[in-house]
């Protein structure tokens, strides 16, 4: 499997694209590929969630960190090698390259996010745009030198398939299915964590985690109205945005290094964004 995954075609293709590389491209590659980043991802789904519709914004929350968990899954059963080092290929931005290699995390989860959107908005432009944006952090990931085309088209495909899935799933869930289906990606999520001991694997199940015990509270108990005007939204956003950079952060220098309060830590992340916000938005007449 790994032969394939890793064969000479792809490095081939790799060094045909960086024939084209310039300084510009360099930063147009990284700044594009960006858009494939957590910090970007935190942002529009805070504005999702908090300011426009909770109810898409947390269907789109949750397909996407589910999918990352199953991104996570893949990369430590395969454990297909980074390219870096590679005799005629350079890599640039490899600090956001963490794990191994296949499937393409940034691309599979700027895939998610899109097919996402397309998927249930349904407008030309939103599709289009879209589109554009997956093909761009695609190519960019080749471009930079930390994947291989196989490792970006792998990460399309099971974006795809696990839209089309969380989409079943949410719609069964509208139209009053038992909440407990999700419990079908949660456990097995779970389970995970004794198998696949990664930083990343660990970070994102618990703002998974997080994100499913929050919403729960909030659908339950908090009950807030997301639809405020844009000088209460701004505010939202600024508030709830740095307390989960206060949290990210502050949090990391208070825990020890262990897996464990990884996982914690953005499971905490993931309960604030869902119900810490949403209760403070209404307990001072913001939502």
């Amino acid at each position: 499997m790994n032969d394939f995954l890793t064969n000479d075609i792809n490095i081939e293709i790799i060094k045909y694209i960086q024939t084209f590389s310039n300084s510009f491209l360099d930063k147009f590659a990284e700044g594009i590929t960006m858009m494939g980043e957590q910090y970007f991802f935190i942002m529009i789904i805070a504005i999702i969630f908090w300011c426009v519709d909770k109810k898409f914004g947390y269907r789109l929350g949750f397909t996407l960190i589910s999918s990352m968990v199953i991104n996570g899954a893949i990369k430590e059963i395969l454990k297909v090698p980074r390219i870096f080092g590679t005799e005629g290929i350079r890599s640039l931005r490899i600090n956001t390259a963490t794990g191994y290699s296949f499937p393409s995390g940034h691309t599979q989860g700027v895939a998610t996010f899109w097919m996402s959107i397309i998927s249930n908005v349904k407008k030309k432009y939103i599709y289009f745009l879209g589109s554009i944006i997956v093909i761009l952090v695609a190519v960019s990931r080749i471009y930079l030198g930390v994947h291989r085309p196989i490792d970006v088209i792998g990460g399309i495909v099971i974006s795809l398939i696990w839209v089309l899935v969380c989409n079943i799933i949410f719609n069964y869930l509208d139209n009053g299915g038992n909440k407990l289906i999700l419990f079908s990606i949660i456990v097995p999520m779970l389970i995970g964590l004794f198998m696949f001991k990664t930083h990343d694997y660990y970070t994102i199940s618990g703002v998974t985690l997080g994100f499913f015990v929050g919403y729960n509270i909030e659908s339950q108990y908090i009950k807030f109205n997301e639809k405020t005007s844009m000088i209460i939204n701004i505010f939202k956003f600024l508030v709830g945005v740095s307390i989960v950079l206060i949290i990210m952060k502050g949090l990391k220098l208070v825990f020890p290094k262990y897996l464990l309060f990884d996982f914690i830590r953005y499971c905490i992340i993931g309960i604030w964004m869902t119900s810490g916000a949403p209760y403070l938005f209404k307990k001072i007449g913001f939502a």
